[in-house]
């Protein structure tokens, strides 16, 4: 045991000195905490629907924190061989796993415990006094569903033998479980129902106690379901609030919950204590026969012994060409991808609904909304290694010592990785347009033309954004880091531009801090503010949309000026722009060697 706590000790200093893991609690301190001054107001939620809501953002924002710190946990010692020196000194591989869980779970649950005792204080500003018994409750609860969940990806880091296999499968198991995702809604829960009523039409309940026996037990399977109804029994409990459901229930699923974590930690170890530790994880090919089926190439290699390509389009274009077949071959560029898929597809199934209390205009509306999320993913997991990546791995100096310029190769990036998110959102376009036809009775073809323009041109200005990014910095963790934080930095929903930058700009023309009541409507708002607040390409982004959905008649939102609509256009396009060059100049000027 003493050797446990040996390899436990080394890797939590390890980690803790990891620049992967301290980005990831900062993104989550900034994308949770920052939320919740504006949020934490009585007079909008009461306390106890309050501290029901908290942990509804946090169980996303953690799992990146766990991913971060436990992915790479025991097949990361693999690839760079510490594994068979930490097992060379006596330890056993069933303790090196062990290890590796106290250590990464002490991690996680650290840095939650720091960000909820900071979401203690900010939420007893907010409501005037701390409310400790209840908070306290639900936070214990959430440093489980870390501790928990750590346990899976430590699990799944001892199962497989590539990093990239391990962050699929964490991500395929969100996506599975997550009420957020609707695999389980869309999937699951219609298939259990279609066995007990013989319909795929489900019931609804507010509460899981009041839905029929049947459902009550198939649901509790869905360990986050199982958390989340324990959870919301125990808070009600302490109070405010009246608890749904009896104890017994909720220590059922309480139990699921663990069991949830501890099968895959299991199951990891002993295909762990099995594995041949030479065997790198490579060799799938995927990638390879992905892109041999796309351009018909077959195993055979041309020959490049004739002259390379004379013109700068021609270069561009041979340069596209490769880096196409090299993301096609990037497991983290098909995992982004895969994940668009699994999350945009149940989603878009869900969500447009003919029998909702909303109109079609509201929800043709949301539609270019569900796509925001997933294509802003989509344009970090293909374009954050484009340049940074090659040049850590050396190929932007092979690829430079042909005849392509550097200037060829950011343009030959840039037009491969935008044709490339460009091409995976097509799909999931046509089936949003399906749905709409099949469930509302008309193309609606204005509409179409209005969201679907937008979803894809708000990819290719992103993913250019990301691929200048990209070109700036000398390391793929930077361009990862510098990508997150541009988002960070402008998007008003998640990070600094509402809670910072609009309430100081308020400062300055109202000598409040605090955004105007009437500023977030697009004509109502004064003056200063439609411009201003604009100047951040994803609100610009965001008024653009609403000025095409005006264009056909069926805006849902207040009327966009021509002025506000024209200076829009020009701020996006302008960051995307401005984003490339820069990153090509920085670029241009870095000594590669």
């Amino acid at each position: 045991m003493s050797r446990v706590w040996t390899i436990a000790r080394e890797d939590a200093r390890r980690a803790a000195r990891s620049r992967l893991v301290w980005g990831a609690v900062i993104l989550l301190g900034m994308m949770f905490l920052l939320s919740i001054p504006g949020s934490a107001r009585p007079e909008i939620h009461p306390i106890g629907e309050y501290l029901l809501m908290l942990p509804m953002e946090l169980m996303t924002f953690a799992l990146v924190v766990v991913a971060a710190v436990g992915y790479n946990s025991v097949v990361g010692d693999r690839a760079t061989g510490t594994l068979q020196f930490a097992l060379g000194l006596g330890g056993t591989r069933r303790g090196f796993v062990l290890g590796k869980l106290l250590a990464r779970a002490a991690v996680v649950v650290g840095a939650l415990t720091v960000v909820l005792a900071v979401a203690s204080a900010l939420v007893a500003r907010g409501y005037g006094r701390p409310h400790l018994a209840s908070f306290w409750v639900m936070a214990g609860w959430m440093l489980l569903y870390g501790a928990v969940w750590t346990a899976v990806a430590v699990g799944y880091s001892a199962a497989f033998a590539s990093e990239y296999r391990t962050l699929g499968a964490l991500a395929g198991t969100y996506a599975l479980f997550s009420l957020d995702v609707g695999i389980w809604n869309v999937v699951v829960r219609p298939v259990f129902s279609l066995v007990f009523t013989g319909s795929l039409d489900a019931p609804s309940y507010e509460t899981l106690a009041s839905a029929p026996t049947w459902l009550r037990v198939t649901e509790r399977l869905n360990p986050l379901i199982s958390f989340w109804e324990a959870m919301r029994w125990s808070v009600e409990s302490v109070g405010p609030g009246t608890p749904t459901g009896g104890l017994l229930p909720n220590l059922l699923g309480a139990a699921a919950f663990v069991l949830f974590g501890a099968v895959p930690l299991a199951v990891g170890a002993r295909r762990f204590e099995r594995a041949d530790l030479d065997d790198d994880g490579s060799g799938l090919g995927v990638g390879s026969r992905l892109w041999r089926l796309l351009s018909g190439v077959g195993p055979a290699t041309r020959s490049r012994d004739g002259p390379g390509p004379r013109t700068t389009l021609a270069r561009v274009r041979t340069v596209a060409r490769a880096d196409a077949r090299h993301t096609l071959q990037n497991w983290v560029a098909m995992g982004g991808i895969a994940a668009v898929v699994l999350f945009t597809g149940p989603r878009l199934w869900q969500g447009l609904d003919p029998n909702s209390v909303s109109t079609v205009a509201g929800e043709l509306a949301d539609v270019p909304r569900t796509f925001f999320l997933p294509v802003t993913a989509l344009g970090i997991a293909v374009g954050y290694r484009t340049v940074a990546g090659d040049r850590e791995d050396g190929t932007a100096r092979l690829v430079l010592g042909l005849s392509a310029t550097r200037r060829d190769l950011v343009l030959g990036k840039l037009l491969s990785r935008t044709t490339l998110a460009v091409c995976t959102l097509l799909p999931l376009v046509c089936f949003a347009e399906a749905l709409v036809a099949t469930r509302f009775g008309e193309f609606y073809p204005g509409v179409f033309l209005a969201w679907a323009g937008w979803t894809l041109l708000y990819a290719v200005a992103w993913t250019s954004v990301v691929v200048g990014v990209s070109a700036a910095v000398s390391s793929r963790y930077r361009a990862l880091a510098a990508a997150f934080g541009t988002f960070l930095a402008f998007t008003p929903a998640y990070g600094l531009w509402g809670v910072l930058v609009r309430p100081t700009a308020a400062l300055v023309f109202t000598g409040e801090f605090r955004t105007p009541d009437t500023a977030i409507t697009t004509s109502l708002g004064p003056l200063w503010f439609r411009y201003l607040d604009r100047l951040s390409p994803f609100v610009a982004f965001e008024t653009v949309l609403d000025g095409l959905f005006a264009l056909t008649a069926y805006e849902t939102h207040a009327e966009v000026t021509a002025p506000v609509f024209l200076y829009s256009v020009a701020v996006s396009a302008s960051f995307a722009a401005l984003a490339v060059y820069l990153g090509f100049r920085r670029f241009a000027r870095s000594d590669l060697g």
